[in-house]
């Protein structure tokens, strides 16, 4: 077993560092244009891997150098490929230390490296990940900005809902569905990021 003792963060410092990344980079516009940060400003390799998945069960992963993509999610999925790049770029950029513990030269010995993670180390290694992704392609600020201006399109549903004598809690998850669903496309990300984003910043709320 490979024991890395990983620090442990917090949803709220994982967001900071997501905002000091964001700031640093002079990310201005919405969607955020994470490849051309990781081409242009950390002139990092994107290196697309034909059955990446179906070798090793991910999606994506990183050494200190470059960033190795699924060759089918790379082509085909615009939105997946997004999240990998920004999640592999919070290992790229804050794991580095880990990643020197963990020697590896073939896509094979990764995958046998990985598995031989502590099960904690790896758990809060992969939690940062996905939290840096989504706080990084869904800025804070925008985030509220858009779901705010969105409200209008889902009041429908809500509408609908209530008409029908629905309780609230029974037709929030509906209503954060197709919420997540409009900003997908203003953001270029997943339904499941904006739900997941929703839910930790606790803007269900607004949502009447």
């Amino acid at each position: 077993m490979i024991t890395l003792d990983v620090e442990y963060l917090s949803y709220e410092q994982i967001a900071k560092i997501a905002e000091e990344f964001l700031n640093k980079n002079s990310v201005k516009s919405i969607p955020v244009p994470i490849e051309d940060i990781i081409d242009i400003n950390y002139n990092i390799d994107i290196i697309p891997i034909p059955e990446l998945y179906n070798i090793c069960g991910v999606v994506g992963l990183s050494d200190c150098s470059s960033i190795s993509v699924d060759e089918f999610i790379y082509n085909k999925r615009p939105y997946r490929y997004r999240f990998t790049l920004a999640h592999e770029m919070c290992h790229f950029i804050f794991h580095k230390e880990y990643h020197r513990k963990c020697k590896f030269n073939s896509i094979t010995k990764w995958k046998d490296v990985y598995e031989e993670i502590d099960e904690s180390d790896r758990s809060k290694l992969e939690f940062q990940g996905y939290a840096f992704g989504g706080l990084v392609l869904v800025p804070r600020h925008e985030l509220i900005t858009y779901v705010k201006k969105s409200l209008p399109k889902i009041k429908p549903l809500v509408q609908e809902a209530q008409k029908k004598g629905v309780e609230r809690e029974h037709y929030l998850s509906y209503a954060k569905e197709e919420l997540a669903a409009i900003l997908s496309r203003v953001f270029e990300v997943s339904t499941e990021v904006l739900t997941r984003r929703i839910d930790y910043d606790k803007l269900e709320y607004l949502i009447p």
